[in-house]
């Protein structure tokens, strides 16, 4: 049985955090693998989400692809585009595998925040003279911004608890931490980096949150008025 004496003896060890293969490194490759599928899904969900939702076509796609997501297993998707690519491309592989995970409650995001948007607060910018691009850029977005971020967050917290399983075909992570230590039997290592990733979900969960939290206070006063 791990003891918490073990556990803390390994946090306070300097040298399990620094390094290669330190924690401090394993979390700054964790992070920047999370964010940067977060930002290659994010470039095609957001506007086609947006998109959907302000020309009203499209909403069973969108359905459909959360409904899909959910059915394919994460380890099949990322082990079959390694195979499939290459091991020499396997980075690229990683990346494609998290940005498919993190495509379906972005692109959900936006098209939520937009379709909710009440008629005639459209009605009321295209009576002022808005054309259509205004409108979505004025109107839309802004409106739809606190739905956006919840998507965000959404995919946060999937792809950085799927980034996990990056170590198995040679990438980083904090991950690395929890298949070495499996292999060498180091109970201390493996639950100090089940902590850390624990941790590091909470934190961005919570930051998000906050961003969502923000977005919904600065809409407040639009969402009082009342259809004249």
């Amino acid at each position: 049985m791990l003891e918490f004496g073990e556990l803390g003896a390994w946090f306070s060890n300097t040298e399990n955090w620094e390094g290669r293969y330190g924690l401090w490194n394993l979390i700054s490759e964790h992070l920047g693998l999370t964010f940067l599928a977060i930002i290659v899904a994010a470039i095609v969900a957001i506007p086609l989400g947006v998109a959907i939702g302000h020309y009203g076509r499209g909403e069973l796609f969108v359905m459909g692809l959360g409904s899909v997501s959910r059915a394919i297993p994460t380890m099949g998707l990322l082990f079959a585009l390694v195979l499939v690519m290459g091991i020499e491309y396997r980075e690229l592989s990683v990346v494609l595998a998290l940005a498919a995970i993190a495509f379906p409650p972005l692109i959900a995001g936006a098209f939520s925040g937009v379709t909710t948007i009440p008629p005639w607060i459209r009605d009321s910018a295209t009576a002022q003279g808005m054309t259509a691009w205004q409108l979505l850029r004025h109107v839309e977005i802004p409106l739809a911004s606190a739905s956006i971020i919840g998507g965000f967050r959404i995919a946060y917290i999937q792809v950085v608890s799927t980034v996990v399983l990056a170590p198995l075909v040679g990438i980083g992570g904090v991950g690395f931490g929890i298949i070495q230590g499996l292999a060498l039997r180091n109970f201390p290592q493996v639950t100090a980096s089940s902590i850390v990733i624990i941790m590091v979900t909470i934190a961005g969960d919570r930051l998000f949150g906050l961003a969502q939290q923000f977005a919904n206070a600065r809409l407040e006063s639009p969402q009082r008025l009342e259809q004249p």
